[in-house]
Formats: C-alpha cells, structure tokens, sequence
C-alpha cells in the first residue's frame, strides 16, 4: 500500500510512547508529541485544553455514525521541532469498537481547515490512523 500523502504544510502527526487502556473510553498516551511541517504554525496551545479528531472516513466500518475522538492535555512543552503533550488521553464513549493504538502508529492531523480565516467554522480535525511505515490503515479490508 502506498504513504499516505497530505500536502506537506498541513500535516500535523500525533506520536506516542504507549497507549494504555484504563477504560473502555480512554487511551492514556504515554510521552505524546506533535510533530511535522504545520507545527511552526501551531498556535500557543493552553496548558490544558483538547481537540476534537474526526476519524468518521476511516472507522465508519465499526462505527455507523461519526467518530470524533477528544484529544486531551494537561501540560505542554515546547522544543524547536515537538510540542509535548503531558498527560495526554484520547476519549471516546466507542473507543473499545475499534482497533487498539499500536505502539508504532501515529495520528495525522490535516489541519489544512485550520488557518485562521477558515478555523472557526471548522471544529474538528480530519485525521488518520497510519502505521509506523506511513500507509493508512485500511479497515473496510480487515472485516
């Protein structure tokens, strides 16, 4: 399967340590960062806060209805090319319908709906589940 390709301004990638599972709801992630090419235009993120990744393209094979996964944190630290996310968790009510987070996935945020004119009309980030190699999960294959 080929990489996933997104204009390379507007790719925004969430990559972890571990997930761990505490709750049928929420997945801990462990040493969370953001990282690529969109995070010099990352705005000053509030020490705790959250976004909202609509994953609806990608899942819609478990879940027959939107999927939007809050992305939380409490704690942010800046260096050039990361931003790290303490104490970061995603959460959903369907998060044990789908797939568990291998330690070598990331999050691909297309944050292209984001810039400062379009971002109030847009409240959640397309996103995508992609293996360490880069290719997107293809879930219609696997059921």
């Amino acid at each position: 399967m080929k990489r996933f390709m997104l204009s390379e301004k507007y790719r925004l990638e969430i990559h972890w340590d571990k997930a761990l599972y505490e709750t049928e709801q929420v997945a801990k992630l462990k040493n969370c960062y953001l990282f690529g090419p969109a995070i010099k235009d990352v705005w000053k993120l509030q020490e705790e806060d959250f976004i909202d990744l609509d994953f609806v393209n990608q899942y819609v094979v478990f879940i027959d209805r939107y999927y939007i996964v809050r992305l939380i944190w409490k704690g942010v630290k800046y260096s050039p090319e990361k931003i790290f996310l303490n104490n970061a968790e995603l959460s959903n009510q369907n998060l044990n319908v789908v797939p568990k987070l291998n330690k070598d996935d990331y999050i691909l945020i297309d944050t292209r709906n984001h810039e400062n004119e379009k971002h109030a009309y847009n409240l959640v980030y397309a996103s995508y589940l992609l293996k360490k190699d880069g290719t997107f999960y293809d879930f219609r294959s696997m059921v």
